[in-house]
């Protein structure tokens, strides 16, 4: 409910599936007077999805990771009936060796037995003269050994990153849900496992069917509203169509952003975190490719440098709903530091190459139909000193009732799953 100032209690920026997992939290304990502010057409963050030629593509293929916790009933509740599970089948593609497991060091049986004992044998280097952990190289090393590492996580992640391992926190890994033990290796060495990760999407429609289902119970949502200034004294946010009073603001989008939009944060504060709060784009390819094309696995990862892009999804694998009949979906993500200064034709006209030589991706052809996606902030980047100075900034912030959650929101690497979590779990703080 908003008063004739347009003053409100409680305020949300952003209606991805965190900041709706704060309002619905807030109206399901009885509180109305709350308003999310989006600055997109629709609901959803990156749960959202454009159509191509009939073809359904999220923004980047958004599968559900979700445990039997109560938090995932919950999420699960919105479609009603309209979800199925599904294991995780992907894959790992090495020239030398072809289509493999993913991840890799879970299915060593799909390597030549030479490979696998070389793998093997850094692991136990590793375990029997580990090194002192200040960053994510080092930590990746000490789990995997350095041959694994050089052969597949070296050039993946800095792929993925676009910047030294040295210089990335390793903590954000550590909660990761693709973890592989030491006894799993070995296993994994002599025998096929087993998937051991399932994932749920919508038997109907795309990811967006549980946004828009969600944003049924989240109270009032202005969209079109982008967010220009918020002054924490003054507890005010402008928005490029006025402005809104809050008592409790909750925001999920960007903490970087928020910090340069902050009238009154103090300077040294914005100068000393700057350094800290980097981001990472993506772009999405997004292709319809005549003909139904027998493809395995639902992602594909492709570590090697000499391919332009990181992983490639086969939406048709992925979950029946994303089928077409004559058609083959086909999603491909490639990471950009500076997305607006990409070469759009240059990087597809790349990506059709390295397409031409793959065999499995080679029967393709040329798509009938693309589209790209930009996605701004796809992962906030994990630098070393990251989780300080965003401890820091939401201590100084929660002196003004302003919370964060989200993947934008805490600067951290979280799933859907986690995301809801987070708030639902600063909503019931408030209360």
């Amino acid at each position: 409910m908003k008063t004739k100032n347009n003053r409100v209690k409680y305020i949300i920026l952003g209606a991805g599936v965190s900041g709706l997992g704060a309002a619905i939290t807030l109206r399901k304990n009885g509180i109305t007077e709350t308003l999310v502010l989006e600055k997109e057409k629709e609901v959803g963050g990156l749960l959202r999805s454009i159509t191509i030629s009939g073809c359904d593509f999220d923004f980047g293929p958004k599968i559900l990771l979700l445990d039997n916790s109560e938090n995932s009933k919950e999420i699960l509740s919105f479609l009603n009936d309209n979800y199925e599970r599904y294991p995780v089948i992907e894959r790992t593609y090495l020239s030398r060796f072809g289509l493999l497991g993913f991840p890799l060091q879970r299915y060593l049986i799909d390597l030549p037995p030479q490979e696998r004992k070389k793998i093997i044998d850094g692991i136990e280097y590793a375990k029997r003269f580990p090194r002192k952990v200040k960053n994510f190289k080092d930590w990746l090393i000490n789990g995997f050994g350095e041959y694994f590492c050089d052969l597949v996580l070296f050039p993946y992640e800095e792929k993925k990153w676009l910047m030294p391992l040295e210089k990335m926190d390793y903590r954000w890994a550590l909660d990761r849900p693709i973890k592989v033990d030491y006894d799993e290796i070995i296993k994994g060495s002599k025998e096929r496992l087993p998937p051991n990760r399932y994932y749920y999407y919508p038997k109907n429609g795309n990811i967006s069917a549980l946004t828009k289902a969600m944003a049924k119970s989240a109270g009032k949502i202005l969209l079109e509203h982008e967010i220009i200034s918020l002054n924490l004294k003054k507890k005010i946010v402008k928005t490029n169509k006025g402005e809104f009073s809050y008592e409790y603001l909750i925001s999920s989008i960007p903490l970087d952003f928020t910090v340069q939009i902050t009238e009154d944060l103090p300077l040294e504060l914005k100068m000393e975190v700057k350094h800290h709060l980097k981001r990472l784009g993506i772009l999405i390819f997004n292709f319809v490719f005549s003909g139904e094309h027998n493809l395995e696995g639902t992602a594909i990862y492709y570590p090697e440098n000499k391919f332009i892009f990181r992983r490639v999804s086969i939406l048709q694998n992925l979950c029946p709903a994303l089928k077409r009949e004559s058609l083959t979906p086909i999603s491909v993500e490639v990471s950009v530091r500076e997305i607006e200064k990409a070469n759009i034709k240059e990087i597809l006209a790349k990506i059709l190459k390295d397409f031409s030589q793959i065999k499995s991706l080679r029967s393709l052809g040329i798509p009938i139909d693309w589209d790209c996606l930009k996605v701004d902030f796809a992962y906030p980047l994990q630098t070393n000193g990251l989780t300080k100075q965003v401890a820091k900034l939401h201590h100084y912030y929660s002196k003004f009732d302003v919370y964060f959650c989200g993947r934008g929101g805490t600067f951290n690497y979280c799933n859907s799953g986690l995301a809801y979590k987070q708030g639902k779990d600063i909503a019931l703080k408030l209360i």
